[in-house]
């Protein structure tokens, strides 16, 4: 598999100062083959990130463009995409699985505008699309948890929108946070066929990658970074648990994962388009990691049940 690092020539990170974001802007900052980074967010950089970006040898190469790319009509992030040959699209209005509405139908503007965006932007050549593992969240619970052994839940069977799960203090529904990236999904699918081979897109299906150090000693059934002193209850208290750590996704892996994303050859691709799921190589979970071996390369070094 050839790769095309012409691709990381100039990389556009929406939601640049969320966690995923950062953390993916900081290492493509020390990839030789990247020649500019653009970080689209509606925020400022935090005192930490400006200490970075202020300190950081190649920090022409690294520019922050606040914008808002639910305004279709903002010219900032627009002209950013027309210079650009690779997008890594994470921005979301709310990242967590206690999304309302509101912010899920914000996240979907941000999505259609970005990815419809690219048919006006000759120069980009591949665009990554953070979805979620909780598009397949169904699968947590009886019957879908039932039908499926280890390294079987693939890519390939139907999605099953949103898990369900309880924390000592809250119910949680993840259904309207995952909305979006289904239809975030469906729309790269699209978006590809409709590029004809001038464009190829991926959607990774991320596990679990915390905040920060990211230690697979801080993961809990709480589901979720905002929680994580909370652990889940109920008679589903130990499935909880395994499905929450074992979709663990360190830091090493995730930034592995979203290089290989972005440089992947395409052309065995159906129509252009990849989908697969994203997390370390941890024993045991029901999640496969064949299809991103297979499509893109991917090498995962960790392994949430290893000493």
């Amino acid at each position: 598999m050839a790769d095309r690092l012409e691709n990381l020539e100039r990389v556009v990170i929406t939601g640049a100062l969320g966690n995923l974001g950062w953390k993916l802007l900081c290492h493509l900052a020390h990839n030789r083959h990247v020649r500019q980074i653009f970080g689209l967010d509606k925020a400022a950089p935090n005192r930490s990130q400006q200490l970075f970006l202020d300190n950081f040898p190649a920090k022409k190469r690294i520019e922050m463009v606040p914008c808002d790319l639910a305004d279709w009509h903002d010219s900032r992030w627009q002209n950013v995409l027309l210079q650009s040959t690779a997008v890594v699209h994470f921005a979301a209005r709310n990242p967590f699985p206690d999304a309302n509405w509101q912010e899920a139908s914000d996240s979907l503007d941000m999505t259609n505008n970005v990815v419809l965006a690219t048919a006006d932007c000759p120069s980009i050549r591949r665009f990554v699309f953070a979805s979620s593992n909780h598009v397949m969240g169904r699968y947590l619970d009886p019957p879908l948890a039932d039908s499926i052994g280890p390294g079987e839940l693939t890519t390939s069977l139907p999605p099953a929108v949103g898990a369900t799960w309880k924390t000592e203090k809250q119910h949680f529904n993840s259904t309207i946070y995952a909305v979006p990236k289904i239809a975030g999904e469906r729309l790269c699918k699209a978006q590809s066929a409709k590029c004809a081979g001038r464009s190829s897109f991926v959607a990774v299906r991320i596990g679990w990658c915390q905040p920060g150090e990211n230690e697979k000693s801080s993961l809990s059934g709480a589901g979720t970074p905002k929680l994580a002193e909370q652990q889940a209850v109920g008679s589903d208290t130990d499935r909880a648990e395994r499905w929450f750590r074992e979709m663990w996704l360190s830091n090493r892996d995730f930034t592995h994962l979203f290089e290989r994303a972005l440089i992947a050859d395409a052309r065995a691709w159906q129509n252009g388009f990849a989908l697969v799921n994203g997390m370390s190589a941890n024993t045991g979970m029901k999640w496969s990691l064949a299809e991103a071996r297979h499509l893109l390369g991917y090498q995962p070094k960790d392994d949430v049940k290893a000493e």
